[in-house]
Protein backbone atom coordinates (compact mmCIF):
# COMPACT_ATOMS: atom_id res chain seq x y z
CA UNK A 1 0.00 0.00 0.00
CA UNK A 2 1.56 3.34 -1.05
CA UNK A 3 2.28 5.98 1.57
CA UNK A 4 -0.15 8.86 1.73
CA UNK A 5 1.22 12.37 1.27
CA UNK A 6 0.94 13.24 4.96
CA UNK A 7 2.65 9.95 5.89
CA UNK A 8 5.53 10.78 3.53
CA UNK A 9 5.83 14.26 5.07
CA UNK A 10 5.89 12.80 8.57
CA UNK A 11 8.54 10.27 7.55
CA UNK A 12 10.73 12.92 5.92
CA UNK A 13 10.27 15.22 8.90
CA UNK A 14 11.47 12.43 11.16
CA UNK A 15 14.56 11.88 9.01
CA UNK A 16 15.46 15.56 9.08
CA UNK A 17 15.07 15.58 12.85
CA UNK A 18 17.31 12.52 13.07
CA UNK A 19 20.65 14.10 12.19
CA UNK A 20 20.15 15.38 8.65
CA UNK A 21 19.85 19.06 9.54
CA UNK A 22 22.74 20.64 11.45
CA UNK A 23 23.28 23.95 13.25
CA UNK A 24 26.68 25.34 14.22
CA UNK A 25 27.16 25.93 17.95
CA UNK A 26 29.75 27.95 19.81
CA UNK A 27 32.30 25.78 21.60
CA UNK A 28 33.55 26.82 25.01
CA UNK A 29 37.08 27.17 23.56
CA UNK A 30 38.83 26.55 20.25
CA UNK A 31 40.60 23.49 21.59
CA UNK A 32 41.28 20.47 19.38
CA UNK A 33 38.15 18.50 20.33
CA UNK A 34 38.56 14.78 19.61
CA UNK A 35 35.78 12.88 21.36
CA UNK A 36 32.23 13.38 22.62
CA UNK A 37 29.68 11.21 24.40
CA UNK A 38 26.39 11.47 26.25
CA UNK A 39 25.47 10.13 29.68
CA UNK A 40 23.48 11.04 32.78
CA UNK A 41 21.80 13.94 30.97
CA UNK A 42 25.09 15.55 29.90
CA UNK A 43 27.18 15.83 26.74
CA UNK A 44 30.92 15.63 27.49
CA UNK A 45 33.71 16.44 25.02
CA UNK A 46 37.46 15.96 25.44
CA UNK A 47 40.30 17.75 23.66
CA UNK A 48 43.80 17.09 22.38
CA UNK A 49 44.91 20.65 23.20
CA UNK A 50 44.22 23.37 25.75
CA UNK A 51 45.70 24.49 29.06
CA UNK A 52 43.93 22.98 32.05
CA UNK A 53 40.61 23.04 30.19
CA UNK A 54 40.46 20.00 27.95
CA UNK A 55 36.88 19.07 28.83
CA UNK A 56 33.67 20.88 28.01
CA UNK A 57 30.15 19.89 29.00
CA UNK A 58 26.65 20.74 27.89
CA UNK A 59 23.19 19.76 29.15
CA UNK A 60 21.65 20.44 25.74
CA UNK A 61 24.42 20.27 23.11
CA UNK A 62 23.97 23.99 22.49
CA UNK A 63 25.50 25.77 25.49
CA UNK A 64 28.97 24.57 26.49
CA UNK A 65 31.07 25.13 29.62
CA UNK A 66 34.82 24.50 30.02
CA UNK A 67 35.90 22.20 32.83
CA UNK A 68 39.22 21.92 34.62
CA UNK A 69 41.29 18.87 33.71
CA UNK A 70 43.89 17.34 36.03
CA UNK A 71 46.50 16.96 33.26
CA UNK A 72 47.11 18.44 29.82
CA UNK A 73 47.30 15.02 28.20
CA UNK A 74 46.17 14.60 24.60
CA UNK A 75 42.67 13.32 25.35
CA UNK A 76 41.35 11.39 22.38
CA UNK A 77 38.12 9.67 23.40
CA UNK A 78 35.44 9.66 26.09
CA UNK A 79 32.56 7.34 26.91
CA UNK A 80 29.94 6.86 29.61
CA UNK A 81 28.97 3.67 31.39
CA UNK A 82 28.24 2.28 34.82
CA UNK A 83 27.62 5.79 36.18
CA UNK A 84 31.05 7.05 35.12
CA UNK A 85 32.62 9.11 32.35
CA UNK A 86 35.99 7.70 31.23
CA UNK A 87 38.48 9.44 28.92
CA UNK A 88 41.70 8.08 27.41
CA UNK A 89 44.77 9.86 26.04
CA UNK A 90 47.73 9.17 23.80
CA UNK A 91 50.16 11.15 25.98
CA UNK A 92 51.04 11.27 29.65
CA UNK A 93 53.28 9.25 31.96
CA UNK A 94 51.35 6.42 33.56
CA UNK A 95 48.19 8.54 33.74
CA UNK A 96 46.47 8.19 30.38
CA UNK A 97 42.98 7.71 31.82
CA UNK A 98 40.78 10.13 33.71
CA UNK A 99 37.34 9.51 35.20
CA UNK A 100 34.44 11.60 36.39
CA UNK A 101 31.13 10.75 38.06
CA UNK A 102 29.53 13.95 36.77
CA UNK A 103 31.54 15.12 33.72
CA UNK A 104 32.75 18.14 35.73
CA UNK A 105 35.20 16.87 38.35
CA UNK A 106 37.94 14.65 36.93
CA UNK A 107 40.51 12.31 38.51
CA UNK A 108 43.61 10.87 36.82
CA UNK A 109 43.97 7.09 36.86
CA UNK A 110 47.04 4.89 36.52
CA UNK A 111 47.42 3.09 33.21
CA UNK A 112 49.35 -0.18 32.83
CA UNK A 113 51.19 1.01 29.70
CA UNK A 114 51.88 4.34 28.01
CA UNK A 115 50.39 3.22 24.72
CA UNK A 116 48.74 5.73 22.42
CA UNK A 117 45.18 5.10 23.61
CA UNK A 118 42.79 6.40 20.96
CA UNK A 119 39.34 5.04 21.75
CA UNK A 120 37.31 3.81 24.70
CA UNK A 121 33.83 2.31 24.97
CA UNK A 122 31.63 0.60 27.55
CA UNK A 123 29.64 -2.58 27.26
CA UNK A 124 28.63 -5.62 29.30
CA UNK A 125 29.93 -3.98 32.48
CA UNK A 126 33.39 -3.35 31.06
CA UNK A 127 35.38 -0.39 29.77
CA UNK A 128 37.57 -1.30 26.80
CA UNK A 129 40.25 0.93 25.26
CA UNK A 130 42.31 0.35 22.11
CA UNK A 131 45.68 1.81 21.14
CA UNK A 132 47.68 2.90 18.13
CA UNK A 133 50.93 1.63 19.69
CA UNK A 134 52.23 -1.17 21.89
CA UNK A 135 53.66 -4.63 21.33
CA UNK A 136 51.03 -7.33 21.61
CA UNK A 137 49.09 -5.28 24.19
CA UNK A 138 46.98 -2.74 22.35
CA UNK A 139 43.85 -3.32 24.44
CA UNK A 140 43.22 -2.55 28.09
CA UNK A 141 40.07 -3.25 30.09
CA UNK A 142 38.57 -2.09 33.35
CA UNK A 143 35.43 -3.10 35.27
CA UNK A 144 35.31 0.27 37.07
CA UNK A 145 37.30 2.79 34.97
CA UNK A 146 39.91 2.95 37.74
CA UNK A 147 41.82 -0.34 37.66
CA UNK A 148 43.09 -1.29 34.19
CA UNK A 149 44.53 -4.52 32.80
CA UNK A 150 46.45 -4.95 29.55
CA UNK A 151 45.11 -7.56 27.14
CA UNK A 152 46.87 -9.50 24.41
CA UNK A 153 46.06 -8.39 20.87
CA UNK A 154 46.40 -10.73 17.89
CA UNK A 155 48.10 -8.08 15.71
CA UNK A 156 49.96 -4.83 16.29
CA UNK A 157 47.72 -2.91 13.92
CA UNK A 158 47.08 0.78 14.57
CA UNK A 159 43.75 0.37 16.36
CA UNK A 160 41.74 3.59 16.12
CA UNK A 161 38.23 2.89 17.35
CA UNK A 162 36.24 0.42 19.41
CA UNK A 163 32.52 0.00 20.11
CA UNK A 164 30.15 -2.47 21.74
CA UNK A 165 26.87 -3.88 20.49
CA UNK A 166 24.88 -7.10 20.19
CA UNK A 167 27.13 -8.80 22.72
CA UNK A 168 30.37 -8.03 20.88
CA UNK A 169 33.26 -5.59 21.09
CA UNK A 170 34.54 -4.57 17.65
CA UNK A 171 37.72 -2.60 16.93
CA UNK A 172 38.97 -1.19 13.63
CA UNK A 173 42.47 -0.19 12.50
CA UNK A 174 44.04 1.86 9.76
CA UNK A 175 46.98 -0.52 9.29
CA UNK A 176 47.18 -4.23 8.59
CA UNK A 177 46.79 -6.47 5.55
CA UNK A 178 43.30 -7.90 5.22
CA UNK A 179 42.90 -7.95 9.01
CA UNK A 180 41.86 -4.46 10.05
CA UNK A 181 39.00 -5.64 12.26
CA UNK A 182 39.16 -7.59 15.51
CA UNK A 183 36.28 -8.79 17.67
CA UNK A 184 35.84 -9.98 21.24
CA UNK A 185 32.84 -11.34 23.14
CA UNK A 186 34.34 -10.26 26.48
CA UNK A 187 36.89 -7.50 25.74
CA UNK A 188 39.68 -9.85 26.82
CA UNK A 189 40.04 -12.48 24.09
CA UNK A 190 40.35 -11.01 20.59
CA UNK A 191 40.11 -12.53 17.11
CA UNK A 192 41.26 -10.92 13.87
CA UNK A 193 38.70 -10.66 11.10
CA UNK A 194 39.11 -10.26 7.36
Amino acid sequence: MPLLTNQKSALLGGLVAAGQSWTLRTSAADNDWRGVCYGAGLFVAVAYAGVGNRVMTSPDGVNWTLRTTPADNNWTSVCYGGGLFVAVANSGAGNRVMTSPDGINWTLRTTPADNNWLSVCYGAGLFVAVAYSGTGNRVMTSPDGINWTLRTTPADNNWLSVCYGAGLFVAVAYSGTGNRVMTSPDGINWTLRT
